[in-house]
């Protein structure tokens, strides 16, 4: 192969850190933590939202988010889907995805429970609400745990 050649080939993709974000201000915390870990670790950070179509967003809390994301060099992507879980599942299968970092989910069945499920090579972490940052260990239990508690 020559130098040219060499020069053309695509680099490949650097692994990601992904902030999943609602559109609420307060999820302002989950990417500064995120941006943190993403230094930490060499990757990439993300920051993802996804809308059900024809479900109200609050646009001044998503604008303000994407202030946020552009401060802490993340790219910032907004999805429409029916399917919430399985279009961040999606994403996150599609793209080079090391840490996934969420807010504090709700005990039964909901979109963090469904994702931590379906991965066993990704870390996920949990920011609390001060900003703390708690490795999820174990998720496929720990969602289940969740789920198990919502139900008893």
């Amino acid at each position: 192969m020559s130098e040219k050649e060499i020069a053309l080939m695509p680099l490949a993709a650097r692994a990601k850190t992904v902030v999943c974000v609602t559109d609420q201000r307060r999820c302002d915390r989950i990417i500064r933590a995120g941006q943190v870990l993403a230094e930490m670790s060499d990757t990439d950070l993300a920051v993802i939202n996804v809308a059900k179509p024809g479900v109200p967003q609050d646009p001044e809390s998503l604008e303000y988010l994407f202030s946020v994301s552009k401060e802490k060099d993340a790219e910032m992507v907004l999805l429409y889907s029916e399917n919430v879980a399985k279009a961040i599942i999606r994403y996150i299968k599609d793209n080079k995805v090391s840490y996934v970092l969420t807010g504090i989910p709700q005990e039964g069945d909901s979109v963090t429970t469904r994702i931590w499920s379906k991965f066993t090579h990704i870390t996920f972490f949990v920011v609390e609400h001060n900003g703390e940052l708690r490795e999820v260990l174990r998720p496929a239990l720990s969602a289940r745990t969740l789920v198990a508690a919502k139900q008893a």
